[in-house]
């Protein structure tokens, strides 16, 4: 029966390689003769004339995707969509038959719910999450749920084919390994407000609009007195304390407001007010929208899978079909990072909570070591 399924899965990989080298046969246009505009494809021009690449022949088109629809299919069953206050916020996988379930943290908030590959939803409560992963454990109440298989094995080499899994068949794109495991830098995130240069106290004379300071509702005159519960009495403290998160984290904000003290929510951003965009952030932008969180991991696999965010945070599999990682980002318009299937058990271990029974007990959290910044 394995012989079988290992033969399934290599009739699957030359369809796919059949399928991408004829995109290399395309038919080139004649100098004098417009590209087909009409066609659904991609036109690239080169001296002497164009190709027009249809999308059907992408990697992420539907002929590409089906031949990996064996590759994925256990995998599929313990696949969920995750959805905050209504909408679709990312995937995740099913880690525990009693309903534990591991997503994308920074997208999770609200009023959360899972929907199942058999069409069942459940409402979801988040139980914790690790800020250096940015993964979250889930809990829905069900039991006798199909769960992942994490392969606790040697990242895959560079080159190896992955897919992601969805909720359909097939899976929603598949891609190739660019990078073997490696640290991804933290970058600074901005709350978005300037601060009295005339005394040492955090006291905002300024809030940038459209900013996550703005967003969760700063004031001026407010004096920031705390980030994440540690206080930040002089300017000083509150740049650092701030520049330790990450672009897309969630932090909680104290504010002293005349005599009240108000508890705000702010999601750190990347970017400073008032500037365009850098030549980097606009090119890597030309491929889609990218994920906010994507900086800061300790150790993450990069693949070219064109991921949108909200399909980031389920499993990515091999050609074996094993789970080999959790996508975790979008980071640029051919770089998606996935968490190694090594680091997961332990990881789900430390989320669980200390009364959940020892066999639903997978792997873990972080101490919270995010980073952002203050302008």
């Amino acid at each position: 029966m394995r012989s079988v399924l290992h033969t399934s899965r290599l009739v699957a990989l030359l369809a796919v390689l059949i399928a991408a080298a004829t995109v290399l046969q395309i038919a080139r246009a004649d100098d004098d003769s417009p590209p087909d505009w009409n066609a659904a494809g991609s036109v690239q021009r080169f001296p002497g004339g164009a190709f027009v690449v249809p999308n059907w022949r992408f990697t992420s088109g539907p002929h590409v995707r089906s031949a990996f629809r064996d590759v994925v299919a256990d995998a599929r069953q313990a696949t969920v969509r995750v959805r905050s206050d209504g909408r679709d916020v990312a995937l995740g996988g099913i880690v525990g038959a009693d309903g534990w379930i591991l997503t994308k943290a920074s997208r999770v908030q609200g009023e959360i719910t899972c929907e199942l590959a058999d069409g069942r939803r459940f409402p979801a409560e988040l139980v914790n999450s690790s800020r250096d992963y940015d993964l979250a454990l889930l809990k829905i109440d069900a039991d006798q749920l199909p769960t992942l298989t994490i392969a606790e094995t040697a990242a895959p080499q560079v080159g190896s084919w992955l897919a992601t899994v969805d909720l359909d068949r097939e899976p929603i794109a598949v891609g190739v390994v660019s990078v073997e495991p490696r640290e991804i830098p933290h970058q600074a995130g901005i709350l978005g407000v300037q601060l009295d240069d005339r005394s040492n106290r955090p006291l905002v004379v300024r809030v940038f609009p459209n900013t996550p300071a703005a967003g969760a509702g700063v004031l001026v005159n407010d004096q920031i007195v705390s980030i994440e519960g540690r206080p930040t009495p002089t300017r000083e403290a509150l740049i650092r304390a701030v520049r330790r998160f990450n672009p897309g984290d969630r932090i909680a904000v104290e504010v002293q407001r005349g005599d009240e003290t108000v508890r705000l929510t702010a999601i750190l951003t990347g970017h400073v007010p008032g500037q365009p965009p850098s030549r980097s952030e606009f090119q890597n932008s030309l491929g889609g929208p990218l994920s906010e969180r994507r900086f800061g991991f300790p150790d993450a696999i990069q693949h070219d899978t064109v991921l949108r965010p909200e399909d980031c945070g389920g499993p990515v599999v091999d050609l074996a079909g094993e789970v080999v990682g959790f996508n975790v980002a979008r980071s640029g318009r051919t770089e998606s990072y996935a968490i190694a299937s090594a680091a997961l058990p332990k990881l789900i271990a430390e989320l669980m909570p200390d009364d959940s029974p020892p066999e639903a007990s997978p792997a873990a959290a972080g101490e919270p070591a995010a980073a952002v910044d203050t302008p």
